[in-house]
């Protein structure tokens, strides 16, 4: 072999090996790549033209099986595997008690990138958006304290005049005889404003770092003081700082002159109205009563034909209101149950005791009412249960 045949080959063969690696490190487990190396091997000293010309088909054929060829899915087991392999000899070392070095255990994720193995345990990716506000909890609402026809005044105190016993009454009469005579009584009645308030206590890192927390806490404040002032107004039990209930002042169905056959709930409301007219009382009538009563007041059939039964109209506006127990009624000339506010709801913010130590912070809600009706109303509201009414109008 000549210097220049020589050279050539050489050049050829390391060409080959380079391809050959290439596509070891490609595949490394190919039998097709280690038969063709074996191959190689056996041809790399004198090679002649024939044998020149077969480590160039060697090479094609790498080439061609590189380019067809699919990398191996790297899995964490393998990637396992193949650190043990490269620091075998380390291993051995520190099994035996001895210092070695160990090379970086690196665990690469597998393609193609998903959530489940991008997310590397992150709770804020993606990035999240918050709705605005808090979500309100569902409570009973204060439907009574809604529909309250409410004045104002700038005295704690507030009087007012009944007219009381009137005697005589006008009549005709002839020329020259004395004109009959009239009189009446007046006495006076006093409502001394009464206080209703709330409080609640919070840190104010709570205030710091929640946005809108100060607005949550104000809101919470005003429900809670309605709620307790409108189940006040409907119960409550007339003290030196409690107000009347509107209930504590109803009275009960009485009228007896009111009949009907088989009385369903709508006749129960007309014949409260006609009590509350015969008593000479005057202005809108408002009927509070469970949603389930007035439900199944509207899901009334007539007899027999099963078709939808219209009812009369009552004389009264009815509201829905779960304030009312099932089976009751709250008749009520709202006009007749005074409310006056004389200090406005507010919401302040304050300490006591060691609270500004303690970085605590005291919300409080308040605000101060009259409320009051004349004697001289007396039966204008009327509580009573749907059963006692129907009982009291049936015809016997």
């Amino acid at each position: 072999m000549t210097p220049e045949e020589k050279a050539s080959h050489d050049a050829l063969l390391l060409a080959v090996k380079e391809q050959i690696e290439t596509a070891i490190k490609a595949k490394a487990n190919s039998t097709e790549i280690d038969e063709l190396k074996a191959k190689l091997n056996s041809i790399e000293s004198g090679a002649n033209d024939a044998e020149k010309a077969e480590m160039i088909r060697m090479a094609n054929e790498i080439v061609a099986l590189k380019e067809n060829s699919k990398p191996e899915v790297t899995t964490v087991g393998s990637q396992l595997k193949s650190w043990v392999t490269e620091n075998k000899a380390a291993l051995e070392n520190i099994r035996g008690g001895s210092k070695a070095d160990l090379t970086p255990l690196v665990i690469k994720v597998a393609s193609p990138m998903t959530p489940a193995n991008t997310y590397n345990g992150s709770a804020y990716l993606p990035i999240p958006e918050f709705q605005a506000g808090a979500t309100e909890i569902v409570r009973v609402e204060p439907t009574f304290w809604d529909y309250i026809t409410k004045g104002r005044t700038a005295s704690a105190a507030y009087v007012w005049v009944n007219k009381k016993n009137p005697l005589g009454a006008a009549g005709f009469i002839g020329p020259g005889v004395i004109k009959p005579g009239v009189s009446f009584e007046i006495a006076t009645e006093i409502s001394n404003a009464k206080k209703i308030a709330v409080s609640q206590k919070c840190a104010t890192e709570l205030l710091e770092d929640i946005d809108g927390m100060v607005s949550w806490i104000n809101q919470e404040i005003a429900y809670q003081l309605c709620a307790k002032l409108n189940t006040t107004l409907m119960t409550g039990a007339v003290s030196s700082t409690v107000p009347a209930g509107i209930q504590t002042i109803s009275v009960a169905y009485s009228l007896t002159t009111v009949k009907t056959d088989d009385p369903n709930n709508w006749d129960a409301c007309r014949a409260a109205v006609a009590q509350l007219r015969s008593g000479n009382l005057q202005g809108p009538v408002t009927i509070f009563m469970n949603p389930i009563d007035y439900t199944n007041m509207i899901l009334t059939k007539a007899q027999s034909q099963g078709q939808i039964f219209m009812p009369a109209d009552t004389g009264a506006t009815i509201v829905q209101d779960n304030n009312i127990a099932v089976g009751y009624i709250q008749v009520a000339l709202l006009d007749y149950y005074k409310v006056l506010i004389y200090k406005d709801f507010v919401v302040t913010f304050g300490w006591e005791n060691d609270d500004f130590t303690k970085n605590l912070v005291t919300t409080i809600g308040e605000m101060r009412i009259h409320q009051f009706f004349s004697e001289n109303h007396t039966g204008a509201f009327i509580y009573d249960t749907l059963s006692n009414i129907k009982t009291a109008i049936t015809a016997v």
